[in-house]
């Protein structure tokens, strides 16, 4: 199986190289953005299996993204892990209730990003395997 391929989207360049390295080093395929334009630039070029999507960007925000994102992708489609500093209660609503699967609080403890990635994952290899089998059992 290939590497799953993430997005990783945030405004600070160390936050980006940081979580792009370490993703990386466990086997993921990597992809950056600075801003929410970019990460929707990024996804209408290709496919990604997960975003890592930072609330707090400048021009389009995590939040104005991932409206935008779920227009055209469900959550089980293309998941999306909002992070947020641990004081932005309202956020973290707002963003579920758009459509956001999970969220990570900065600064990001990476064992607990590692372990959401991989649930996300999961619960969408499993619904697209799901589908396959309810798909080939119609004919």
């Amino acid at each position: 199986m290939s590497p799953a391929n993430i997005l990783v989207a945030d405004d600070g360049k160390v936050m980006r190289l940081v979580l792009s390295t370490k993703l990386k080093e466990v086997g993921y395929s990597v992809t950056e953005a600075e801003d929410g334009h970019e990460v929707l630039q990024a996804v209408s070029e290709q496919s990604f299996d997960l975003i890592v999507l930072d609330i707090h960007m400048p021009g389009m925000n995590g939040i104005e993204a991932l409206k935008e994102l779920r227009k055209t992708h469900s959550r089980i489609q293309l998941p999306v892990i909002m992070a947020t500093a641990n004081d932005e209660e309202e956020d973290v609503v707002e963003a579920f209730e758009l459509g956001a699967n999970d969220f990570v609080s900065k600064p990001i403890n990476f064992p607990i990003l590692l372990a959401r990635l991989d649930t996300q994952l999961r619960l969408k290899r499993a619904t697209e395997e799901l589908e396959k089998l309810a798909g080939g059992s119609e004919g």
